[in-house]
């Protein structure tokens, strides 16, 4: 039986025009192909409801073969909108504001779809065992021995065990790391054996103006792609 396409994308943070443009490059079909995003869809960018919206039909139409990660600002929003005003102003210190503007700007609170945020997994563990999924990092092996601070802020860059795909930490490009060893780069549109251990990482910082990079897989073999961003440089 042939293995299923998986395409993975990541920190997407309300970039819904790059994100249509990345999954065209990756040459996504939602009717055969599983798709992950590693985290962050909200907060920061300019199209924050327009892709909530997007992602939630892409889940609706594609069911367990969509699987949309917890980030931690999905998790900060979260904290926040059930939470104390400590919560909400560490939200609001991480562009909180910008998602709550876009949600009321469509007539609508983020607080309704809260229960949707909170289905959002912590990590994901690929069913052929080639890989496995989280925001951030890994420090053990295991997706669930970590803890959720070490899946959704960390930014261990040492870790040798079975290969993790990560976002959270924007790089100019897409980085791989053995635990072992200084970083390599991740060369794209180049089909590559996928590794087994380490950790590759893919947020590129598209929000902040530089790129969106995602990859797909098949079989044992991987291949990164990326498209440039429309948002203006800023500060982070």
């Amino acid at each position: 039986m042939q293995s299923e396409r998986v395409v993975i994308i990541t920190d997407l943070h309300g970039c819904l025009d790059e994100c249509k443009q990345l999954l065209d490059k990756l040459s996504f079909d939602k009717t055969r192909d599983r798709l992950i995003n590693l985290g962050d869809t909200i907060d920061r960018g300019p199209s924050i409801y327009e892709l909530f919206v997007y992602l939630r039909e892409l889940k609706e139409e594609m069911g367990d073969r969509c699987v949309l990660l917890r980030g931690n600002h999905e998790q900060m929003m979260l904290d926040a909108t059930g939470g104390s005003a400590q919560d909400k102003q560490l939200w609001y210190m991480n562009s909180g504001e910008k998602t709550v503007f876009s949600f009321i700007g469509h007539k609508h609170k983020i607080k309704e779809f809260r229960d949707w945020y909170e289905q959002m997994p912590y990590y994901y563990i690929d069913e052929e065992n080639r890989f496995q999924c989280v925001h951030a990092c890994l420090k053990d092996e295991d997706p669930a021995s970590n803890d959720v601070m070490t899946l959704i802020w960390g930014r261990d860059t040492d870790y040798a065990g079975k290969l993790v795909l990560t976002g959270h930490t924007p790089y100019k490009m897409p980085l791989y790391f053995n635990g072992t060893q200084p970083m390599g780069v991740v060369k794209e549109g180049i089909w590559g054996e996928l590794p087994r251990t380490g950790m590759i990482a893919l947020d590129t910082g598209c929000v902040y103006g530089n790129r969106l990079t995602g990859m797909v897989i098949e079989g044992t073999r991987f291949k990164a792609e990326s498209v440039a961003s429309t948002v203006l440089p800023r500060r982070r």
